[in-house]
């Protein structure tokens, strides 16, 4: 019952970095997005947005953001306000959100992969094991906050 060895930010900058390099080395998959900045800025300053709203409840209550069967000691309260009321995982929507921005920037087709290969990582290696662990120090309270807030979004 144990999360993903690979931290949440390397997989994240992988991500990124993969991203950046299909746009340089899949040139005809490029498109043209109007007002380019604008939108992946909004993108993603959104994304920053709820990586660090959801950080700062996860700081409020002094308790683990990477709940770890290792570290469960960490754990001490499960937070299900501010941004954790609409996402169990909104750090990680957050940065699915980043790299949406980023895609957008590329203005590269090919580059979306990095998205998905994100969320899939993500929501397989990190997610469900997590999911593990807040079910067994949690209880009840999980299953009940589990059932009314989704996963993602």
């Amino acid at each position: 019952m144990s999360a993903s060895r690979i931290p949440p930010d390397v997989v994240f900058i992988g991500c990124a970095i993969l991203m950046w390099l299909l746009s340089h080395f899949l040139t005809g998959l490029r498109f043209e997005m109007p007002m380019r900045g604008l939108i992946s800025g909004a993108v993603l300053l959104s994304g920053l947005v709820v990586v660090f709203s959801a950080k700062a409840s996860l700081a409020k209550h002094r308790t683990s953001g990477q709940p770890d069967i290792r570290v469960r000691s960490g754990i001490t309260v499960l937070v299900t306000t501010g941004m954790y009321g609409f996402s169990r995982n909104p750090i990680y929507l957050g940065m699915a959100m980043l790299l949406v921005g980023w895609w957008g920037f590329l203005e590269n087709w090919a580059c979306i992969l990095g998205v998905i290969a994100f969320t899939g990582l993500i929501d397989r290696y990190q997610i469900v094991p997590e999911e593990k662990v807040l079910q067994y120090v949690f209880g009840e309270d999980y299953k009940r906050y589990r059932s009314r807030v989704r996963r993602w979004l």
